[in-house]
């Protein structure tokens, strides 16, 4: 069970205004002091301080106080003001920072409920461009060819205490893994004169806090079913339109790797690409895990139409990113799948920049060039 670090059933619970008690839509209110301009200036505060960190090259400094004020006036905003997926995709940056991976799990339960509760009335409403005003906040989470927003928190959190009680996060792990594996000593050494570890010693170390690092194996766990579920619901809300999410699904598949082979034969269990079993948003309970398609425990369902079919070979692409994480086979499919849901103008254009030479060969196939823009 997962203790949300927020009151999900709060902020799903409905408003006594607004189309299916969604609310209003807070971006007709102009003034500075409005929620949304309010939540926006405290974002873009509170990345200013983190950018300003990372500048003095302190990736150990503690969490920006801005995000308080964004977990603080967004959460306001969605109990009595307005369902709006911007507005909880910007507490879904704000809770990542403040609560680590719990507060990741918190954060696909409420973008999870929001789209299955509010579809019809939730803000930002569709416009003529479609549903990109609510799918690219979303899909900013995770990024697609690009970090999202919250990559880099994620990658920062704490594996484990290290003996002198100070924590290491996945980006250090993988630093000194990618070092342990330089064939050639003197550039090997090199990184180690630079401060990387030797994998070794974090390997002992890790083992010394076994408490710490299975607390982080399972709140991983438990966010990855989390974000497995909303996942689930965005595609189908979304369709062909659904937000890139896989980004964080691979750091968590990576963080829980992580932590199990450190933790041993008896941190074996579920595998970290299973497939979940939605609960219902707001319950309070992170979602069972069952086997999944990508680990062979069987299909994910019978494939029935062409979305189907790009879904499950995004399930396929996170098996070999995980299992094989240096094989192209994951990197093949993800942009298979990127290109199969384009639409043929779409295509064309990235593949044939050159738009008299695009023309010249839609004219051979017996396509008028103007069809296809």
């Amino acid at each position: 069970m997962t203790a949300y670090p927020i009151d999900i059933d709060a902020l799903l619970a409905p408003l006594d205004h607004g189309d299916g008690g969604a609310g209003e839509d807070l971006r007709a209110d102009y003034s500075p002091s409005s929620p949304y301009q309010r939540l926006r200036d405290a974002r873009a505060a509170a990345r200013a301080e983190e950018r300003a960190r990372d500048a003095d090259g302190d990736a150990e400094a503690p969490v920006a106080d801005g995000w308080r004020d964004v977990i603080r006036i967004g959460s306001d905003a969605l109990s009595s003001r307005s369902k709006d997926l911007e507005v909880a995709s910007w507490l879904a940056e704000a809770l990542v920072r403040q609560h680590g991976l719990d507060g990741l799990a918190a954060a696909a339960a409420l973008i999870r409920g929001l789209c299955d509760s509010y579809w019809d009335w939730a803000f930002p409403l569709p416009d003529d461009e479609g549903l990109d005003g609510r799918s690219a906040p979303i899909g900013g989470l995770a990024g697609a060819g690009v970090d999202g927003t919250v990559m880099q928190p994620l990658r920062r959190l704490p594996l484990f205490r290290r003996a002198d009680g100070s924590p290491l996060g996945l980006y250090q792990w993988d630093q000194a893994e990618e070092t342990d594996g330089i064939a050639n000593e003197e550039r090997r050494q090199a990184r180690r004169d630079a401060g990387v570890p030797e994998l070794a010693t974090l390997e002992a170390e890790a083992r010394l806090d076994r408490g710490f690092l299975a607390g982080t194996a399972a709140s991983a766990t438990a966010a990855l079913d989390e974000w497995r579920a909303m996942e689930a619901v965005t595609e189908n809300r979304f369709g062909a339109e659904s937000p890139s999410t896989r980004n964080v699904a691979t750091i968590l598949e990576r963080i829980i790797a992580v932590t199990r082979r450190l933790l041993g034969p008896e941190a074996a269990g579920t595998s970290p690409a299973d497939e979940v079993a939605m609960p219902t948003p707001g319950s309070g309970s992170a979602p069972a895990t069952t086997a999944a398609a990508a680990t062979g425990g069987g299909s994910a369902g019978p494939i029935r139409t062409r979305e189907d079919a790009l879904r499950e070979l995004g399930r396929i692409a996170d098996f070999f990113r995980t299992t094989e994480p240096h094989s192209p086979l994951a990197y093949t499919l993800e942009e298979a799948v990127r290109r199969g849901r384009m639409s043929l103008p779409e295509l064309l254009a990235e593949i044939m920049p050159d738009e008299e030479a695009r023309h010249a060969v839609l004219s051979r196939l017996g396509i008028r060039p103007d069809a296809a823009e």
